[in-house]
């Protein structure tokens, strides 16, 4: 295996910083997507060969600035890893982006989708190109979860948990239908993550009650390092090619409604009209 150039976003702190440091280890070149430039310019002084892109994944000016500045900087990308996301359960109603989308779904599903359409003809350049999006382990408590096609930004039925779920919902449908597209030019994978372990400085940020109740949680987590391996090995070329995988690169069933084609589809149609109706490469 050559040396890849790997942008992945959230790479400052949790799994995101953890993959970056160990990619760019193996000599990879390293490109960290982060919202706060502050903190990402402190996580990518210990990123060997990192180089900072800012981006906020809820602002579609800023996606746009950002697939522009990689563009600048590199001729081909060989790996997109969408793990940017975000669950603040102290966000207890619904926020709206001056764009006009719900917080949750904007930052976890809109933003990754623009940004890898953006991104595709820099991927469609390397001869083995892989996009990994994330899921959540949590979505085996939800079996009957589906796309809420007609209330994407309606606050009525906002709930972090909701929200959260709902968009890691579309991530997988959106990798299985970037797959269908890609028809065997790209290799398109969504990693099921379960709890992970949070940053001490990330426990520390949270109030005081809700810290003492993620506690418990945050102990039995599994640490951020062995989920940041599993995107690494998967910059490698390692596991199933593409298809919907947990944190061991096996293959897992995915909900019922992401395994639906017409409703992938209509998400596809949705996300697309959401962000511009950007051109790919597939």
């Amino acid at each position: 295996m050559g040396k890849l150039t790997i942008a992945i976003t959230g790479a400052n702190s949790g799994i995101g910083l953890r993959a970056a440091r160990m990619m760019a280890a193996d000599g990879h070149r390293v490109l960290a997507l982060c919202r706060d430039p502050r903190r990402g310019a402190e996580a990518v002084a210990t990123i060997e060969r990192g180089e900072l892109v800012a981006v906020d994944l809820a602002d579609p000016a800023s996606v746009d600035a950002a697939a522009a500045a990689v563009a600048a900087r590199a001729e081909r990308l060989d790996v997109l890893i969408n793990n940017a996301a975000v669950f603040d359960q102290t966000v207890r109603e619904a926020v709206i982006t001056p764009a006009g989308h719900e917080l949750f779904w904007a930052t976890n599903h809109l933003g990754p989708f623009q940004l890898t359409a953006l991104l595709s003809p820099l991927l469609a350049a390397s001869p083995h190109p892989r996009v990994v999006n994330v899921a959540s382990k949590g979505l085996l408590t939800m079996p009957r979860i589906r796309i809420r096609f007609d209330e994407l930004d309606r606050p009525d039925w906002y709930t972090p948990t909701r929200a959260y779920y709902h968009a890691k919902l579309a991530q997988i449908m959106f990798t299985f239908t970037l797959a269908e597209r890609g028809e065997g030019r790209l290799d398109a994978t969504c990693v099921r993550v379960p709890s992970v372990r949070l940053d001490p400085g990330r426990v520390r940020a949270l109030p005081p009650l809700l810290r003492a109740l993620y506690a418990p949680k945050n102990r039995l987590a599994m640490p951020a390092e062995r989920l940041g391996e599993t995107y690494a090995r998967l910059a490698r070329g390692e596991g199933p090619a593409g298809g919907y995988l947990d944190e061991n690169l096996h293959r897992v069933e995915a909900p019922a409604h992401a395994r639906d084609p017409a409703a992938r589809e209509r998400l596809w149609d949705l996300s697309q009209q959401a962000v511009g109706d950007p051109c790919w490469a597939w």
